[in-house]
C-alpha cells in the first residue's frame, strides 16, 4: 500500500507542444485545429461567432498567448492570473496542460458562452455528448441489470467492486476529443480488461475501503456519455456495498475537452436513462435520483476543475475540502496529468513519490492518452513498448494506482 514518502520532490519540466515527435506536438498542430473546425461545423452559430472561431483556428499553433477577452465572465479574474506567466509565449511553447485548458476557454470566449445573447450558456460540444449514450444499447442494459442486482445484495456489491473499478477505468476509453463514440477502443468485457493493466493496486484499494467504510468518497469525473454511465454505476456499487455513506461527484463548471461532464450532463444522462425502453436503466435512474434527493450523492462543480494548473499548484481551499475525503477517485487522462504535474517524470518514478503532496487517500483510474505516466515497472515498460509502440497515447493501456498518505 502506498504511503507518503519523506523526500524532497523536484518536478521535471512540463510537456510542451514543442516536444519533438510527441503527442503534445501532434495535438497542438493537428488535433486542436480539427476540434475548432468541428465546433464550427456542428453548431448553427451566428456568423460573428464563426469568424471568431476561425480567427482562433488561424492562431494555432504558433500564435501568441493573450489574455482572455470576455467582459463580465465570472472566471475572468482567475484567468487574468493564470495567463500572466505565459504572455508572449506561443500555443506550442507554453506548457501543454496550460494551453489545452486555455484552448477550450478561448472557444467559449469566441462563442459568447458567458455573454448575454443567443449563445449564452450554449454548450458547443453538446451534439457529440448527446450522441455518446444510447439508452437502448446492449452494454447500457447489461450494466444497469447488474447494478440493480447488486443494489439488493451488499455482499455481491463488495465482491464485484474490482469489476466496477475496471469498468470505470475502461469507460475512460470513450474520449470524444480523440475519437467518436463508435471509433473508440473498448476493452470492457474482454480479456484486455486485466491484460492491458500496467499497474493494478486494486487489492490495496479494497483493504483501504474495508478499513474506512462507510466513507465519504469523492469522484473527479471525466467524460460524459458512456463513461459517465460507468462512473454512476461505480457510485451506485459503492453505496450498495456500504463502502460509502456519501459520494461527491466533482464536475466541470463549463464545457471543456469536448466531452468532459458538467452537472447538466449528469441530469441529462438520468433523463435519457429514465426514458429507456428497457426497465433496467429506468430502475437504475430511479435509485440514483433517490440518492441525490437524500444527499447521499452530491453533484459539485467548480472553476478549479477547469483551471490550467497542476494539482500541486491548486489553492489551499479546494485541497482542504478534498482532505476531508476518505477516498478521492481521479478519473481520466487530464486528471492524471494534473496529479503528476504533466511533467517529464521517468516512468519508473514511484507514484507515491510524485503524489505525496495529495492530502487524502487517492485512486487514479486512467487509460493512457498522453506521454506521461509514473509508477511502472521497467520490465513491463519494455514488454509493452515492444508489443505496442503507441502504448502511451492510443488509449489501449491503463493504470489503477492507489496512494494513502501517512497519518
Amino acid at each position: 500500500m502506498w504511503v507518503r514518502m519523506n523526500v524532497t520532490v523536484v518536478v521535471p519540466s512540463p510537456l510542451r507542444g514543442t516536444d519533438p515527435d510527441s503527442f503534445a506536438e501532434r495535438t497542438v498542430r493537428e488535433r486542436w485545429p480539427r476540434i475548432v473546425a468541428q465546433t464550427i461545423r456542428e453548431n448553427d452559430f451566428p456568423e460573428a461567432v464563426n469568424e471568431r472561431l476561425w480567427a482562433l483556428h488561424r492562431e494555432l499553433p504558433d500564435g501568441p498567448i493573450r489574455p482572455i477577452q470576455d467582459p463580465g465572465a465570472p472566471d475572468l479574474p482567475l484567468w487574468d492570473e493564470w495567463v500572466a506567466p505565459y504572455l508572449g509565449e506561443t500555443w506550442a511553447s507554453a506548457p501543454w496542460l496550460f494551453t489545452e485548458h486555455y484552448l477550450y476557454r478561448r472557444i467559449l470566449e469566441a462563442t459568447g458562452y458567458f455573454q448575454p445573447g443567443p449563445t449564452y450558456l450554449h454548450d458547443p460540444f453538446r451534439k457529440q455528448k448527446t450522441e455518446a449514450l444510447d439508452p437502448a444499447a446492449e452494454a447500457v442494459i447489461v450494466l444497469a441489470r447488474a447494478a440493480n442486482e447488486r443494489a439488493t445484495q451488499p455482499e455481491l456489491a463488495r465482491a464485484q467492486l474490482p469489476l466496477l473499478v475496471r469498468t470505470a477505468l475502461w469507460g475512460n476509453q470513450i474520449d470524444l476529443s480523440m475519437w467518436s463514440a463508435g471509433e473508440a477502443p473498448r476493452h470492457l468485457g474482454t480479456d484486455r480488461e486485466t491484460a492491458h493493466l500496467l499497474a493494478d493496486d486494486t487489492d490495496a484499494l479494497l483493504a483501504h475501503l474495508e478499513a474506512v467504510a462507510p466513507a465519504r468518497i469523492d469522484l473527479l469525473a471525466d467524460n460524459a456519455g458512456f463513461e459517465l454511465l460507468c462512473d454512476l454505476v461505480l457510485v451506485d456499487g459503492l453505496l450498495a456495498a456500504g463502502y460509502a455513506h456519501t459520494v461527491v461527484l466533482h464536475l466541470k463548471a463549463h464545457p471543456t475537452f469536448v466531452s468532459d461532464a458538467m452537472i447538466a450532463d449528469v441530469l441529462e444522462t438520468l433523463d435519457v436513462l429514465a426514458a429507456a425502453p428497457d426497465p433496467a436503466p429506468r430502475a437504475l435512474t430511479e435509485r440514483l435520483r433517490g440518492y441525490l434527493a437524500a444527499g447521499r450523492l452530491r453533484l459539485s462543480d467548480s472553476f478549479i476543475w477547469n483551471c490550467p494548473l497542476p494539482m500541486r499548484a491548486f489553492p489551499k481551499l479546494p485541497l482542504a475540502d478534498l482532505a476531508r475525503s476518505n477516498l478521492v477517485i481521479a478519473k481520466g487522462d487530464a486528471n492524471y496529468r494534473r496529479l503528476v504535474d504533466d511533467a517529464h517524470w521517468p516512468f519508473t518514478t514511484p507514484f507515491a513519490e510524485v503524489v505525496g503532496y495529495f492530502p487524502a487517500p487517492l485512486l487514479a483510474l486512467r487509460t493512457l492518452k498522453a506521454e506521461v505516466v509514473v509508477g511502472l515497472d521497467e520490465a513491463r515498460i519494455r514488454e509493452v513498448a515492444a508489443q505496442d509502440p503507441e502504448w502511451m497515447t492510443n488509449g489501449h493501456w491503463g493504470v489503477i494506482q492507489f496512494y494513502r498518505p501517512a497519518r
